[in-house]
């Protein structure tokens, strides 16, 4: 089993009282990590569920009560520095480990000091994969992504090939960034890649962290034997009617292509961002 000490988990909190009580419920009874080790951060909740967290978890649970919300980056700034342990998991509150094997990370980043983070294969209730690791955005991929071309050949492919879906899940691999959730991340490699950039309110500030330990010479992967069950409610990708949620993600891509380019087709291999 993993030393409980060794990693701290961050749960960004925004109205989701009864996803963040079961996620904190569910790491406990797996007996995967210590309860001050868990360190949830209420984002100015306005429904009054930060207040209700107060009242409901263990009192040994970090509770975190922002006095602004400054988005998800934020949040996890706040949990990350409210720890000290060697390394850091971000979970989304609608994500839990489908078993208590948190250790296999742990061991493998131990055997792989090159390695500065490995996302959890995400899966959905049902089981089936969710495609959490992929490579860094083209032009391309992002109007396919928003289209229905996604479903036509040869656009399928191409979607297919952003979303890593052909690639073995036998082994760790090497990608160019993993979702923001059921991510764990060294925390001296975090410190060195500058944490969150705090500049996204939300999305892409995960491909933006990935890209940073990038150029600091570590290695991102994906860890297919250690997954993790994400009830995903997507607000961004599943609809093609034009909501907030798109204009968010659109204002939050064009500051990583400001950033590190955002080139018309993908190129082969790991993408070296600038």
């Amino acid at each position: 089993m993993v030393d409980s000490a060794r990693v701290d988990i961050v749960i960004v909190h925004y109205k989701t009282y009864d996803d963040t009580m079961k996620c904190v419920t569910r790491l406990l009874e797996q007996g995967q990590v210590r309860p001050q080790n868990i360190h949830v951060v209420d984002n100015l909740s306005p429904d009054g569920s930060g207040q209700r967290l107060k009242d409901s978890l263990p009192p040994d649970v970090d509770l975190i009560l922002s006095p602004t919300n400054g988005g998800f980056g934020s949040g996890v700034n706040i949990g990350a520095r409210a720890g000290t342990a060697p390394y850091i998991l971000v979970l989304n509150p609608d994500c839990v480990p489908e078993t208590a094997n948190l250790h296999i990370a742990l061991t493998y980043l131990d055997a792989h000091p090159d390695v500065g983070l490995v996302g959890a294969e995400l899966i959905n209730p049902d089981g089936s994969l969710q495609y959490s690791a992929r490579t860094f955005y083209s032009a391309l991929d992002v109007a396919v992504r928003r289209s229905p071309l996604k479903r036509l050949f040869p656009f399928n492919r191409l979607n297919r090939s952003h979303l890593l879906m052909d690639h073995p899940r036998t082994a760790p691999f090497d990608v160019d960034w993993v979702m923001g959730t059921g991510l764990i991340v060294r925390r001296d490699v975090f410190e060195q890649a500058g944490a969150m950039d705090e500049s996204y309110f939300l999305y892409m500030d995960d491909v933006d962290l990935c890209a940073r330990i990038h150029r600091h010479g570590y290695r991102v992967q994906l860890l297919p034997a250690v997954r993790f069950i994400h009830d995903h409610r997507r607000q961004s990708g599943g609809s093609l009617r034009w909501t907030r949620a798109h204009s968010m993600h659109l204002k939050s891509l064009k500051l990583f292509a400001k950033r590190y380019g955002l080139p018309l087709f993908q190129r082969p291999g790991i993408r070296k961002v600038r």
